[in-house]
């Protein structure tokens, strides 16, 4: 979804979408959200509008106004569609906050957060990293949407399902880590069995056991030797990813901004990085790839090949 495309939704709307737009939106938070909307909305009864009589009455309004008033009077054309479409915009605003009752939390730059939901799992936020779900009828409806990372205690009970615009996770009472950045989709069982699908292939983990995708591809299997992610003992660790992933986590983590240069960003790296020294970090994560980095100022570092 093009987030500066102001015309998006109507073309939504009007079934105007490319096949590959249309793809992209239905894995965003923003498409349930927006269906469960319509289906409310067609629950109304449709009041009848005459744009042409009204019209026409209209316009007879601003003739006897404007023969009443002296000759510099201007007078303003009413375009009915565009009252209409702004009326409906209000409706569909209006029904999202009183009827669904979507609840979003979010974490920032170098922050973590926990949240209790309405069935007392809990999730905690890694940083820069969002959740979305319906605050009324998740006790029914144990669905959330995540765009970032996050780890899952959930209690006992109905299905729970985790959606990410990667692949969707199903669990009934469980412990489990998921991370979903970009096309890359992550996820970890500490605790009972967890279902996960990419749209193309399922995997079934148990405890111990963990999954990792990217572009929707196969589910490779990973092992998993800590007993929580390592985000969540501050620490960021890595096996075999490109140095633009790395990159990317140290900002989430330090909110900072590197600048990369001419380095090559597709390099893999294993390893971790401390989210507790940035010194510390930086000299973990590049002084074994020969690479050096300056601090341009607090919050800029830059980087250069040695």
């Amino acid at each position: 979804m093009n987030k500066n495309d102001d015309n998006f939704l109507g073309r939504w709307l009007a079934n105007d979408l490319s096949e590959k737009e249309k793809k992209e939106f239905e894995h965003t938070p923003e498409y349930l959200a927006y269906k469960d909307i319509l289906k409310g909305v067609d629950k109304f009864e449709r009041p009848v509008f005459d744009i042409e009589v009204n019209l026409q009455k209209q316009k007879e309004y601003n003739q006897t106004y404007t023969e009443s008033t002296s000759k510099s009077s201007k007078v303003i054309k009413l375009r009915p569609w565009l009252y209409a479409a702004a009326a409906v915009f209000l409706v569909l605003i209006g029904l999202r906050t009183v009827f669904f009752n979507t609840t979003t939390i979010n974490t920032s730059y170098a922050e973590t957060k926990t949240w209790t939901l309405p069935d007392n799992s809990i999730v905690t936020l890694n940083a820069k990293s969002t959740i979305e779900y319906n605050d009324r009828s998740f006790k029914n409806d144990r669905t959330i949407m995540l765009d970032g990372e996050a780890f899952f205690d959930v209690a006992k009970g109905s299905q729970f399902t985790v959606k990410t615009k990667n692949g969707e996770i199903k669990v009934l009472g469980t412990e489990f880590n998921v991370y979903s950045r970009n096309t890359t989709i992550e996820v970890q069982c500490y605790e009972g069995k967890v279902s996960v699908n990419n749209g193309k292939n399922e995997a079934i983990l148990t405890p111990g056991k963990g999954v990792t995708s990217k572009d929707s591809n196969t589910l490779n299997s990973v092992k998993i030797k800590e007993s929580k992610p390592g985000w969540m003992q501050q620490k960021s660790t890595f096996n075999q990813v490109s140095l633009g992933r790395l990159i990317a986590e140290l900002e989430r983590q330090y909110d900072i901004t590197i600048e990369k240069g001419d380095v090559d960003t597709n390099r893999l790296f294993s390893g971790f990085f401390t989210h507790t020294d940035l010194t510390t970090a930086l000299k973990t994560c590049f002084e074994p790839m020969n690479i050096n980095y300056i601090f341009k100022s607090s919050k800029t570092i830059e980087l250069k090949n040695k």
